[in-house]
């Protein structure tokens, strides 16, 4: 695909979503430029989807560290900000920010139907927060946090703004999240839909993997409400690797996807294809950039 990017942007892509309008699709995408980090704002046709044009390019003090997009409308969203420092202007409190897990990132909504950029914090003191994703009404919100691990549950207002529900801790560090609609009529009745999340398992060795030195195992969960306790997992895997477990009895989650590393390392996310029964998933870091899997 051609991004019909102006020649003087430097593009260093890090989330994507794409909202589909009646006559166009628009495509957001956080762009980590080296002076600052804004919104690169395109439209794709529906007769040529491939094609697209550059609209414009948005920019906020209330977007440092733009990280992934939820869009409710062609000119409205929700992004993930991983730190409140940038790591170019400051190096070390941006690092202290990630290893001590500080509670100071957080999730901006952002309107610009007008002529001037609106912009609001609507979720504080997240730590590095990242993947988010909703339910297809868009009533319920789940953002994930790295360093907490695990997601929040929101309930979207109709003014925009996030109430929180609850937190779903889970056993390794949560990157990206995707709502998986399988029968889902309300938050009350999901069907057999789940939020899936890719997790790091052992951070030590995703630093490794990112400097070649070792792989790093890739991990996808599902997560879904149980309407009663939960009395184990038997049907979560059993293998050598890691057993997904929630904080929450009234959560069952379970592994979806696991693999040591030597196949596909340092997956971050993945979405779920049932008609077809694969699983497309993603990383940061392995050579491959992305994998494909049957249901077996």
């Amino acid at each position: 695909m051609d991004l019909d990017l102006p020649p003087n942007i430097d593009f260093h892509p890090l989330g994507a979503a794409l909202y589909h309008g009646k006559y166009h699709t628009t495509l957001l995408v956080t762009n980590c430029r080296r002076n600052q980090s804004t919104i690169e704002v395109f439209e794709l046709s529906v007769k040529n989807p491939t094609k697209s044009t550059w609209r414009r390019s948005l920019s906020h003090d209330l977007i440092p560290n733009g990280n992934a997009i939820l869009p409710v409308s062609s000119t409205q969203f929700y992004v993930t900000n991983d730190h409140y420092f940038r790591r170019r202007e400051h190096k070390y409190l941006h690092m202290s920010e990630s290893y001590l897990a500080l509670p100071l990132s957080f999730t901006t909504f952002v309107d610009f139907s007008g002529n001037n950029i609106k912009a609001r914090k609507v979720v504080f003191g997240q730590r590095a927060a990242n993947g988010i994703t909703a339910t297809p009404d868009l009533d319920m919100v789940f953002i994930a946090e790295s360093t907490r691990g695990g997601f929040g549950v929101y309930k979207r207002t109709d003014d925009n703004s996030l109430d929180f529900q609850e937190y779903v801790k889970i056993n390794g560090h949560t990157d990206n999240v995707h709502f998986h609609a399988d029968g889902y009529i309300n938050a009350e009745n999901w069907g057999n839909s789940a939020v899936y999340a890719g997790l790091h398992p052992n951070i030590v060795r995703l630093v490794k993997f990112v400097k070649g030195i070792q792989n790093a195992p890739s991990w996808i969960v599902s997560a879904r409400p149980a309407r009663e306790k939960m009395e184990g997992n038997p049907s979560d895997y059993k293998g050598p690797l890691h057993r997904a477990r929630a904080d929450k009895e009234t959560w069952d989650v379970r592994t979806e996807f696991q693999d040591a590393g030597e196949w596909f390392g340092g997956a971050t996310g993945a979405i779920v294809d049932k008609q077809r029964g694969v699983m497309i998933g993603g990383g940061l870091y392995d050579a491959n950039g992305a994998f494909i899997c049957h249901k077996t």
